[in-house]
């Protein structure tokens, strides 16, 4: 299967004239997920990289269309692109038209047509925001926490378009769109405000519970701290963590 990290790692390979190149992504999202703040590190010898005077130049030359590389420099040697990060902020969006989405924004965009509330999703989401076990929104890993600090989950409305913003340490695998998926079902009135809380507690998988599609997910930023700070956060992100935290 075509991906962004294998496109990546081939033009790597064909401008540094390697046979391999591993890169390591800020976060693996799901497949169809669209990113346009995602960080990848990679490494390379030194003299080979100070020969390379353009690497946008290759890049752009070299990439397919639909990826493009914004910026490039050399990191901190403490910096991990995965383990160093301190949050990650990630979109969702959804049209609730009752005609249905306009075609030129449907890839990006979950066609719902049903009116949602968007204040009764925000009145659910912050009630879900803190330290907690997340695993009844995630797909099991084994030997993974589901142990997240969700920093933010907001929703508006533009028009006919309601949409998420959220934010948090780390997310589990599938966690936005199972978060999601949960919130919708209030903003439709499926619902009361207090269900999602209530099955994040009872930490049980609910069968009625489907992620949403990965079409309108969009990983929009990944923060890090000062490089002093950055062999710490990569211990405290690799420390697997605990609720009385």
């Amino acid at each position: 299967m075509r991906t962004v990290q294998g496109e990546l790692n081939k033009s790597l390979k064909k401008f540094l004239s390697l046979d391999k190149v591993k890169t390591v992504g800020a976060g693996r999202t799901d497949a169809g997920v669209h990113a346009r703040g995602q960080v990848v590190h990679f490494d390379v010898d030194e003299v080979l990289w100070s020969k390379i005077k353009d690497p946008m130049y290759k890049f752009r030359r070299i990439l397919p269309n639909d990826i493009q590389v914004r910026k490039v420099s050399i990191a901190h040697p403490d910096f991990d692109a995965r383990y160093s990060a301190l949050t990650r902020r990630y979109s969702y969006t959804i049209s609730d038209a009752k005609d249905g989405v306009d075609p030129l924004n449907s890839r990006y965009v979950l066609d719902y047509r049903k009116k949602l509330d968007h204040h009764a999703m925000n009145k659910a989401s912050k009630e879900l925001i803190g330290l907690n076990d997340f695993y009844a929104f995630c797909k099991s890993r084994e030997g993974s926490t589901t142990i997240r600090n969700l920093i933010k989950f907001n929703w508006s409305r533009k028009s006919d378009y309601v949409i998420c913003e959220v934010i948090a340490d780390a997310f589990c695998y599938s966690m936005v769109r199972g978060l999601v998926a949960s919130i919708i079902q209030v903003g439709d009135g499926k619902r009361a405000e207090s269900w999602p809380k209530e099955i994040m507690q009872k930490r049980k998988k609910i069968t009625d519970l489907n992620v949403v599609p990965a079409n309108a997910l969009v990983l929009e930023e990944v923060t890090y701290p000062h490089p002093s700070k950055l062999k710490e956060q990569y211990e405290i992100t690799r420390r697997l963590r605990k609720l009385e935290e």
